[in-house]
């Protein structure tokens, strides 16, 4: 079974089995034309934990629901601020 790494909003990165369908990656370039930044902000977030990521390899893949949730955080912060433990 295939390995990744996984990098989390608070940058703490884990090994996860790739499920067996996956989710719908999107690269970086996707997700700088999603949010309406330039890719090297992108990937910047992603290196310092800001955006929620992954990495296949040496390539950093956006899970879309992922993005939506951080989205979300932004829009609803009082909501995000309830879920952090501590």
């Amino acid at each position: 079974m295939a390995h990744a790494t996984r990098t989390s909003a608070n940058g703490h990165e884990a090994m996860m089995d790739a499920p067996s369908a996956s989710p719908e990656l999107m690269t970086a370039e996707q997700v700088a034309g999603l949010l309406l930044l330039p890719r090297s902000t992108v990937e910047a977030y992603a290196r310092s934990g800001v955006l929620p990521s992954i990495k296949i390899g040496k390539h950093r893949r956006f899970v879309r629901t992922d993005l939506a949730d951080f989205i979300d955080g932004l829009r609803h912060p009082s909501a995000r601020a309830r879920r952090r433990p501590g």
